[in-house]
């Protein structure tokens, strides 16, 4: 009987393991697998790749199973972020075949056929689901995106210490030099270096939004030059004057850069107006030579008639000096000039073309060189404006008028450009498309300054949450910080929410090999970090405090209902099972504070302190179901019936 080949879904986090790039490097890999997952020879395997994938990338056959952990290839070891190899016992060995079409293979797509969710674990493919992905797998020799287009804006959202200013170094660098990124993205070091390189050479910028951050600071402002700065070298006195922000200063630099170092350089490094007054039938086009020449081109219309007001300003007779000496053709209502004409101002060049007074960044419209939306990309620079906190400003005060030039449809190069006239300077302002924003956000912090609707449409959000398997290899005298961490976690999104988790970057301290006493900086980041966190995120609220960190007094003995009364110790013995808590608990009473009793105070309240030493067992506790019983063996010398204590 002919064997049925089995399909199987098998889900990859790029985060932990780059099987895109050991595959392409690599013809067979050896994947961990469980014992309940029935692998055949010949089987075929599609490896899911999740965020920011989120895509079926790579297709793969079975050619070997049930592989012991010291047999197998281990050639891939470099492709493993921060982890080691997989520690489970068996393997399965996996051929590459083909990389798959991701753009079809989506998880949209697959999950509008067939699939239910986004694969956590290994699952096999079946009927619809299976003659979907057969029908689109393939892509011929074309090699799979590594990673979807970056987002011209996009913040990293998430609760604190979950690397989102970390993976800004990341971003930035894949946008700006991908190649290098690809290369070097498990090198932390060199992708810092490459960061500050291009921060030095202008292409970065990074900024963090405050409270009394502005608009000012931010676009352009008005602003106090004393004698001696830049603008004022040569003054006696303080001078006023419009200082561009530092927004408009790096938009101006990636405008420069995406007119004119591109592989049409030639066509497209002068800009081009047109000017187009229906109700006069007057049309004219202008090249700007350099800032202070601008040529107004052969067969443009000159009015021929005048606004009463324009007779008083000094542009009539500019328009007389121009009808002396310039070429053109005389008709009815206009004059057509057979030769260009070039002007000092934008304004005086529109004046004289309409007969009035007029304001040139008004009326003339910039226009792209044809070839511009044609042209290709690759030369030109990418530069990325990277705002830490950004919630932490008044973000609609300080963006103005941005909220709708950083659009991606209304970018410089879009179908849909806009520029926007502005209020100090009354430049005509657009955003190019070769300028990044990328921004985080605190999730703990957002109620300092809630996200404008209008702006958060205009950024691609993406949450960085707590990553408890980049801590999986850590133990510390017997503690597992992976369950230490997901444990306290579980338990603030129980009686918080999934905001205030708290980030795996408070730990990452403890990876360090070159680390000799990992015990006292578990200590000190508990007693530096963690619980004054804590105490932020509940007010002070010991109690929940406690319970966070395993120390609620009932979870000692499910037993008791009520506090027992003879569990506080006034004076902390070293007996007593305070040793054993990060938070202790000291009943007092009044006659001992005041020195008698008043009916106003209660008769018994409660003290709370910090303990002045942290035993290895109040980090086991926090996670391990008999780490009561233990403690309790260690004070009572006897056994009593503890809670499960993973819950609350």
């Amino acid at each position: 009987m002919e064997k049925k080949t089995k399909y199987w879904l098998i889900p990859n986090n790029p985060n932990v393991y780059d099987a895109i790039g050991a595959f392409k490097e690599l013809k067979e890999i050896d994947w961990g697998n469980k014992s309940n997952n029935k692998f055949k020879i010949g089987d075929i395997a599609y490896i899911y790749v999740s965020k920011p994938i989120q895509s079926i990338a790579i297709k793969t056959e079975v050619s070997k199973i049930d592989i012991p952990k010291d047999e197998i290839l281990g050639n891939d070891e470099k492709y493993f972020l921060n982890h080691n190899i997989d520690d489970r016992e068996s393997f399965v060995r996996l051929k590459f075949l083909e990389f798959t079409n991701q753009d079809n293979l989506s998880l949209q797509n697959l999950q509008e056929n067939g699939l239910k969710q986004a694969p956590q674990s290994k699952i096999t493919i079946k009927d619809d689901l299976l003659k979907y992905i057969l029908k689109f797998e393939k892509i011929g020799n074309t090699m799979p995106k590594s990673t979807q287009k970056q987002a011209l804006n996009q913040i990293l959202y998430g609760s604190p210490g979950t690397g989102k200013t970390f993976n800004t170094i990341n971003r930035a660098i894949e946008i700006i030099d991908s190649d290098f990124y690809q290369q070097n993205k498990y090198n932390r070091e060199a992708l810092k270096e490459k960061f500050e390189e291009y921060k030095k050479a202008g292409q970065i910028e990074f900024i963090t939004f405050h409270q009394s951050f502005s608009y000012e600071e931010f676009v352009e402002g008005i602003k106090a030059i004393p004698a001696g700065k830049d603008g004022n070298e040569n003054g006696e006195d303080m001078i006023y004057d419009v200082v561009d922000g530092i927004f408009k200063k790096l938009s101006n630099k990636a405008k420069i850069d995406f007119f004119e170092n591109n592989s049409i350089k030639k066509n497209i490094t002068k800009r081009k107006f047109i000017l187009n007054a229906k109700a006069l039938n007057i049309q004219a086009e202008m090249i700007e030579d350099d800032e202070n020449n601008f040529r107004v081109l052969k067969g443009s219309k000159v009015r021929k008639g005048e606004a009463e007001s324009f007779k008083n300003y000094n542009y009539s007779s500019l328009k007389n000096k121009v009808l002396e000496t310039a070429k053109y053709i005389e008709q009815d209502e206009f004059y057509i000039l057979e030769e260009d004409f070039t002007f000092q101002s934008m304004s005086a060049a529109s004046s004289v073309i309409l007969g009035r007074q007029s304001n040139g960044y008004n009326d003339w419209k910039e226009v792209l060189d044809d070839n511009l939306s044609k042209k290709d990309n690759k030369n030109i620079k990418n530069y990325i404006l990277i705002i830490d906190e950004i919630n932490r400003g008044n973000i609609s005060k300080i963006f103005g008028e941005l909220i709708t030039l950083i659009e991606p449809s209304k970018r410089i190069g879009a179908d849909e450009e806009i520029r926007l006239k502005l209020p100090y300077s009354q430049e005509l302002f657009g955003v190019p498309s070769n300028l990044y924003i990328i921004g985080t956000m605190n999730t703990a912090d957002r109620s300092i300054a809630l996200m404008d609707t209008a702006l958060r449409r205009r950024f691609h959000f993406e949450e960085m949450m707590p990553d408890s398997e980049l801590l999986k290899d850590i133990v510390v005298d017997g503690v597992n910080i992976k369950e230490l961490l997901e444990t306290i976690n579980k338990r603030i999104e129980y009686l918080y929410d999934r905001d205030h988790t708290i980030g795996h970057a408070y730990f990452m301290s403890l990876k360090d090999e070159k680390l000799k006493d990992k015990k006292s900086e578990l200590d000190n980041i508990f007693r530096n970090k963690i619980i004054p966190l804590l105490q932020e995120y509940f007010y002070d609220d010991w109690e929940k405090i406690q319970i966070v960190l395993g120390d609620h007094i009932n979870q000692f003995d499910s037993s008791k209902k009520e506090t027992p009364k003879n569990f506080y110790d006034k004076n902390c013995k070293e007996l007593s099972i305070n040793k054993y808590r990060f938070i202790q608990s000291i009943e007092f009473k009044e006659i001992d504070v005041i020195g008698f009793n008043h009916e106003d105070i209660e008769d018994e309240q409660i003290n709370y302190k910090v303990s002045d030493n942290f035993d290895i067992e109040c980090y086991k506790k926090i996670y391990e179901k008999d780490a009561y019983t233990r403690i309790k063996d260690k004070v009572d010398n006897k056994t009593i019936e503890q809670n499960n204590v993973e819950g609350l």
